[in-house]
């Protein structure tokens, strides 16, 4: 399959990057700076652009089977309000006109599926960026309820706090307050299992927390 990546030229991204080419998928891969895509030349189709270059973006989703995004606030070096939701709204519309369908989203606790319970470590954990980095809590969660309300096939893929390690295949996955989620995440864990939701339709339009086990 032909996938569109967005924000993989962050920390996770050369996981990403890698995983999909290893699962023998052929990548278009969206950055502002094409130099930090050097090592992967000849391998991945680059579009340079930013999230508000519409034609861009277009250009990088077309004939693509499914988008996947990494991009969060911690990614994002770009001045103004809610900077990963005005990108997503802009990716989604390209979605559209292209025909596409599939995106996978990774979110935080910070949106809250339906299926969730209460779980006290869990709500501190919020309470405290809502408190301390209270755009970036807004930017997640208005960024999770604009995928969540599209009528794309959208998953979104809530994390805890990412550290730097390879897949282990030691991975939990549910809903918080109801199933044993840890606050640790490897980026290679996480970008399996990014990748795995291209092909797996088990969280279709649900935001499933994953951890490490």
């Amino acid at each position: 399959m032909k996938l569109a990546l967005f924000g993989a030229t962050g920390p996770t991204g050369k996981h990403l990057i890698e995983e999909a080419l290893k699962q023998g998928h052929s990548l278009s891969v969206y950055t502002r700076d094409a130099q930090k895509l050097e090592a992967f030349a000849g391998k991945v189709e680059v579009v340079v652009g930013d999230l508000q270059n519409r034609e861009a973006i277009l250009n990088c989703v077309r004939g693509a089977d499914a988008v996947i995004s990494a991009l969060g606030p911690n990614s994002l070096k770009i001045q103004g309000e809610r900077p990963v939701t005005q990108g997503l709204s802009n990716i989604i519309a390209a979605m559209r006109q292209s025909d596409i369908r599939r995106i996978i989203q990774i979110s935080t606790a910070s949106y809250r599926d339906p299926k969730d319970g209460f779980d006290f470590k869990t709500h501190t954990y919020v309470f405290l960026i809502k408190l301390l980095l209270r755009k970036a809590y807004d930017d997640i969660k208005a960024a999770g309820n604009l995928v969540a309300r599209s009528d794309l096939d959208w998953t979104l893929v809530r994390i805890p706090n990412l550290k730097d390690g390879p897949a282990t295949g030691q991975l939990d996955v549910g809903w918080y307050g109801r199933d044993k989620l840890s606050m640790q995440l490897s980026r290679g864990n996480l970008a399996t299992f990014l990748i795995n939701q291209v092909a797996d339709k088990t969280f279709m339009r649900a935001a499933p927390g994953i951890a490490n086990h």
